[in-house]
Formats: C-alpha cells, structure tokens, sequence
C-alpha cells in the first residue's frame, strides 16, 4: 500500500481496471442495453448474478463487502414495493450468513476468540512466519503487515556458524528486502528482530519479534524458504455491514403490525440478537469518545490507532438500529458520541456541502507518527494520510446518519441531511452522466467506482436529484450487475424512484 491508502479493497469484479467504457462498449453482453436501471427486472438481474457467486465465509470479505450489500437492496426493494418475495429471500440469506459465523463453523480469531462474528484474513491481516534456530526451535516471529501477506516468503541461506542471510519477499510488491550475516544474538549488531525492524518503511512492512522468555545467541537456522501463515481477525466493519441489515428486518418487522406474527417475528427476535451479540463482540474496541479504535498488536495494519469515519459508522448503523428496535440508551449514547465526533471533522462550505477527511482529523494516521510513538506494533511508523474521502466509502457513513436522523437521534441531523444531500448535488456530481471519486469533487471515478454512487440513495428523499443522476449514471455505464453493491445501486433506484417515504 502506499501511504495514502483506504483499509478496504472494493471488490469490483471485472470493471475494476476501468478498462469499461462510459457507454457503448462492445464488452457488455447484449442483455445489458434491456436493462431498465430502476426496474423490479433490473433488480432480478442483479440478485441472479449475486447469488451465482455463492459466497459460503467472509475470510476474503465477500460477506462484508457482497452480502451485506445484497441483504440491504432486499430490504430497500420490499420498502419500494412491498412485496414478501423480497423478504423470503432475505431470510433464506440471513439464515445462512447465520449457519456460518465463526461460531457456527467452529473456527477463531488471533487471540482464540469466537461468536457470532464472522473472520476475515487474506488482504486484510497480517501474516506471520517462523524463524526457528539451529535446534530447532521457534526463536523469531517474521511478520508482513500488507496485502498477500499468506504469500509472503523469507528465505534463509548462506548459513554459517551463527550467521545467516534473510531475504523477505511478498509478491504485491517488487521490492524484497535482503538482510546479509543476521544471527540471534540480541546483543550483536547482527540480531535479526533489530535488522528486520530497522529494514520497515510505509511500503515495506516488515517487522519481527523475538519469541522467545530469554533471548540470548543461538545456533543459525538451516537453509530454508519459510512461508507465512494469514492471521485471523474480525473487523468491526465487517460486523457492522453483514449485521445492518438484519437489525435493519428485525426493527421493521417488530414494529410492522402486518410482519410481527408466527415465524418472521420469532426470526425477528432471533436476529436482533445476532445483532446484538455482533455489536457487543467489538465493545473493548469502542472509546468513550466515539470512535472505535483497533487494538494495539492485532495482526492487521495501523493496529493502536482510531478507525477511519466509515469503519466507526458501519457498527453505529447497527447500534441505531438497535437503539430503534429496543429503545436501549445506552446505545443512543454511543450514537450521540459518533456523531459528535464525526461533525468535528466535518467542514462546511458556503455551498451548503460536507466535505470531510477518509481518516479522522484527531486521528494518529491523519497526523501522521514516528516509531518513537510507540502507537503500532504492525505499523510502527507512517506518514501524514490526509486524503478526502471517496464516495463508496462516504456511503456507509451517510447510511449511518440517514438511519439516526430516521431515529430522530437529535435535532442537528435535519441540517445535517441538507448538507450530505448538498455533498452530492453540488461537489460529487461531474457532469450529466459523471461523477467525481471524492467527496470534494475531485480524483476521477472509472466507472466501477462511479456506480457506488448509487450507495447515497436514501439521500434522494431530500432531492430527486440524487436518484436522477445516478440512474444517469448507470444508464451511461450500461452496467452489468456482477456484485452485491451493484444490487444494493439497483434497488435503491427503484427505492428512490417509488419514494416510499411518503408513506410513512
């Protein structure tokens, strides 16, 4: 990663070089031109190639990046048009998501943990290596803090004596680092967790730590490739997008006298618990403050440090729906804190517009911090990330702010709306059928991140033109539905366009 990054890599299948053209490629298939963005058959479309790609974990982030996606269009489509048959399917979906949680499956995180959670590994956590002496024994933990970190390899070789040289490689980047006569010795100039850790940079993400109770010189390794291991972890916002919706049902359900009967309202209860369960699994994680902060020495990047806007905001759309289902003040307090927190990064331009930061002003990334900090174990050092905010990730925040102004969280969030709607109409639009990546209306979108424009839809009860343009938007991709968050685009078109808010 470079140093202005986003901790999610967006999973957007084959449109993700950009290499799709704004209109007219030869490339879609022939259906895609039928495609009537904002029809329940458009909606059809995309459910079928949704649910083609069978996702059964989240250990790559399918779940949280897919299926949340999927689960919520389900709810904005029985919104639109309420017909069950959208409801059917969301509960054959949360059953399974349900039968496969970490508990479910019997599997854990890095430190033995398990619940109704869902783990993830791959790009999103580190991985470790084994360095083991002469006899033998494990002696060094090699870690790649990065993307590929499972593929990541140390080799030793030129072993003599005491001494031996250690090439790290991982194949996401070119560069490899080669650390000639290391020994494991910690009190010789040569002591490989001191040569590993002086050799990480923002790009090169190498650390190690000695594992073992006294450290002392030890006989050098055998000539050997050792290969990494991917660590477990569980993110909060993966919990937060894959929980959403299912206390998005449960709340409709309870509060629906037409819904809250037989088996949906005991599926209602059963989910709101899951929910729940989910949202309490992230507890130590949470400050007083509001933000969520990842734990120091989790094996993932920038353990210790706050979690970026959206990451926060995927759990605080949990937490007020649970808040609109149960009443519970606890968790109103909680939401009271995230907002306040994310308003103090908020500027307010004298169009009317938000435009914010990805990483939270306060926050040790958007700072920037030296090794001295002491802040991360996986991340020690890293510059200055200042980036604005992209609008596929600006979409879980503004889900997360439309659902407490629903909530009726406190009186701030009619303004707030305006100026989010603002955001959109006035900074993301590009032109008549573009729009720009970031939330300052800046930085080209290839049309796999222009459609996540979409995502803002629950903004268009406020102005049309929300929905207007990115059905424009979709028109001129000519997009061919391959992805949850594509489905999620689709229904909230239809939503937008049967503006079931007047309903209410």
């Amino acid at each position: 990663m470079t140093p202005h990054i986003t901790r999610r890599t967006l999973l957007l299948g084959s449109a993700a070089t950009g290499a799709l053209a704004w209109a007219g490629t030869s490339a879609v298939p022939a259906f895609a031109d039928a495609l009537v963005y904002d029809s329940p058959e458009a909606f059809d479309a995309a459910q079928a190639a949704y649910l083609a790609t069978n996702p059964t974990n989240n250990e790559v982030g399918l779940y949280a990046w897919g299926e949340s996606y999927f689960m919520l269009g389900l709810l904005r489509m029985y919104e639109a048009y309420q017909d069950l048959k959208y409801l059917q399917t969301f509960e054959q979906r949360a059953a399974h998501v349900l039968a496969t949680t970490d508990k479910a499956r019997g599997v854990t995180d890095y430190r033995g943990r398990s619940g109704t959670v869902w783990r993830s590994a791959g790009n999103y956590t580190a991985g470790h290596g084994v360095l083991p002496d002469g006899n033998g024994t494990p002696a060094v933990q090699l870690r790649w803090s990065g993307a590929r970190s499972a593929e990541s390899t140390a080799e030793v070789s030129n072993v003599s004596g005491s001494m031996f040289d250690l090439v790290l490689r991982n194949p996401g980047i070119t560069g490899m680092v080669t650390l000639r006569g290391v020994s494991f010795d910690p009190s010789a100039a040569s002591y490989v967790v001191t040569a590993v850790n002086n050799a990480y940079t923002a790009a090169l993400r190498w650390t190690a730590v000695d594992l073992r109770t006294s450290p002392e010189s030890a006989p050098a390794p055998v000539a050997t490739t050792i290969r990494f291991q991917p660590q477990y972890y569980v993110f909060a916002v993966h919990t937060g997008m894959i929980a959403f919706p299912m206390a998005r049902y449960a709340r409709v359900v309870m509060q629906s006298p037409r819904l809250k009967k037989g088996g949906r309202r005991r599926r209602a209860v059963e989910l709101l618990e899951a929910a729940r369960q989910a949202v309490a699994f992230h507890d130590e994680e949470y400050a007083a403050s509001g933000d969520y902060v990842w734990p120091k020495g989790a094996p993932i990047p920038f353990d210790g440090t706050i979690q970026p806007y959206n990451q926060s905001h995927g759990l605080g759309q949990v937490i007020v729906e649970l808040y609109r289902a149960t009443g519970e003040q606890r968790s109103r307090t909680k939401i009271v804190a995230m907002l306040n927190q994310y308003r103090a990064g908020l500027t307010l331009g004298a169009d009317g517009a938000y435009v914010w930061p990805y990483w939270p002003p306060y926050s040790q990334l958007y700072a920037g911090y030296p090794k001295t900090a002491g802040i991360s174990e996986y991340t020690p050092s890293y510059p200055a990330s200042r980036q604005i905010e992209d609008i596929s990730h600006a979409a879980i925040s503004l889900e997360f702010v439309h659902a407490a102004y629903e909530a009726g969280i406190d009186t701030g969030l009619a303004a707030d709306v305006q100026r989010f709607t603002a955001t959109f109409t006035k900074k993301v639009i590009r032109s008549a059928t573009e729009v720009w990546l970031r939330v300052d209306g800046t930085a080209d979108a290839v049309p796999a991140n222009a459609v996540q424009c979409a995502r803002w839809g629950a903004y268009a009860e406020h102005d049309p033109v929300v929905y207007q343009q990115s059905l424009r938007v979709y028109d001129a991709v000519q997009l061919v539905p391959v992805q949850g968050s594509h489905a999620l685009g689709i229904a909230y078109l239809n939503w937008a366009k049967q503006a079931p808010w007047r309903n209410k």
